[in-house]
């Protein structure tokens, strides 16, 4: 059974104004109320919710983009164009200072690396900064989610998908991105949104 890392839903809403992307380099996450919980529980329990690290990765203005095939675990998702890499933060990706408390920012740092060198082969990476949070209430998905957004500047453009689940679409402009045939997943959407508005 997968055991992973989740806030309380009224946290969130403490934290955060409003839905969508939200710019802001603030950590919102209050360690009296991180728990560790059965995935099975927790995607269908909208008290709760998952803490997960979306990764943009980007080269030279462009973004990199792939769909989400059926064969990935997310069967709310597949068939979706998406701009994010990453997922769950699970219990052997927690980190801990000397006392035993949970170091939030390198868990969340070490679920991302482990994620990104699970589902593809990167050359490597020139820079990392955090861009701010996914709040989204409109579906079920997004009822149980959080992202934690950050974007990672590719050394060079040669990237490669390791997992059947991950069918890449190359590098691509947000104006590239809108005109794609199929659905673009809501994260995505917000994050490209705001990007384009830069």
């Amino acid at each position: 059974m997968q055991h992973i890392l989740c806030t309380h839903h009224s946290q969130v809403e403490k934290q955060l104004t409003g839905e969508g992307f939200i710019r802001t380099t603030e950590d919102i996450f209050d360690l009296q109320h991180i728990w560790i919980g059965p995935r099975s529980l927790l995607e269908e329990d909208e008290k709760f919710k998952q803490i997960i690290p979306y990764i943009v990765l980007s080269f030279q203005g462009k973004l990199a983009v792939y769909q989400r095939t059926k064969k990935g675990g997310e069967n709310r998702l597949h068939q979706m164009n998406s701009i994010g890499f990453g997922g769950h933060i699970d219990a052997f990706d927690l980190a801990y200072d000397e006392h035993g408390i949970i170091l939030l920012n390198q868990t969340i740092a070490n679920s991302a690396e482990r994620e990104i060198g699970e589902e593809l082969n990167l050359s490597g990476i020139s820079n990392k900064q955090k861009l701010g949070y996914i709040v989204d209430n409109s579906n079920p998905v997004g009822r149980v989610h959080i992202g934690v957004v950050e974007q990672w500047e590719l050394s060079d453009p040669h990237i490669q998908s390791n997992e059947e689940e991950i069918h890449l679409l190359g590098l691509l402009s947000a104006d590239e991105i809108n005109h794609l045939p199929d659905e673009l997943e809501n994260w995505s959407g917000h994050i490209v949104a705001g990007l384009s508005q830069e």
